[in-house]
C-alpha cells in the first residue's frame, strides 16, 4: 500500500498522469475528441460519389419549383406502424437539375439588350399631335387665304 517517495512526488506534479490516446475502436475511449473534429470536407457536400456542383439546388427550390416532383407518388406520406417509418420516403439521392438562379441573369441580359428610344416616352409625348404646317386651315372647297394677301 505504501509507495516510494519518487512515486508520491509524481502525484503532486502538474500533468502527472499523461495517458496515451485510446484506440478509436474503444467505446469509452476518445470518441468525444474524434467527434469534435467532425467529418472531413470531402464528405460534407458529396453524396453517393456525386460531384459537388450538383448541390446548388436549394431545398426551397426543390419544394416550391417542384424539381423533384414525381406524380407517381401520393402527395402525403403516412405513418406505417409495421415499418415504423413515414412511407413513402423521398429518395435520398441529390437532384440532377441546373443550379438555382431565379432567372436574374436572363432578366439582366434582356434589360441590357433592350433598345431605349432617344426621347422619353410619356403619355403626353405619345398622345401629342403635330400642329398643321400652315396657320390657316382651309375648308374643303375653298382656297387658302394667307394673312399677307389680306
Amino acid at each position: 500500500m505504501f509507495t516510494p517517495y519518487r512515486d508520491v512526488q509524481a502525484w503532486y506534479v502538474p500533468s502527472w498522469r499523461i495517458e496515451p490516446k485510446y484506440s478509436t475502436k474503444v467505446l469509452i475511449g476518445n470518441w468525444l475528441e474524434e467527434r469534435k473534429k467532425g467529418l472531413p470536407r470531402k464528405y460534407v457536400l458529396t453524396h453517393h460519389e456525386e460531384a459537388s456542383h450538383q448541390n446548388l439546388v436549394s431545398q426551397y427550390d426543390d419544394q416550391y419549383n417542384r424539381h423533384g416532383y414525381n406524380p407517381c407518388l401520393p402527395p402525403l406520406r403516412k405513418w406505417n406502424g409495421h415499418k415504423m417509418a413515414w412511407v413513402p420516403e423521398k429518395t435520398d439521392y441529390p437532384l440532377v437539375e441546373p443550379p438555382t438562379n431565379y432567372g436574374l441573369f436572363e432578366h439582366l441580359v434582356k434589360k441590357w439588350t433592350q433598345k431605349e428610344p432617344g426621347v422619353m416616352n410619356s403619355v403626353y409625348t405619345l398622345s401629342y399631335n403635330e400642329p398643321p404646317a400652315s396657320p390657316i386651315i382651309p375648308h374643303p372647297g375653298q382656297e387658302e387665304i394667307w394673312p399677307s394677301s389680306l
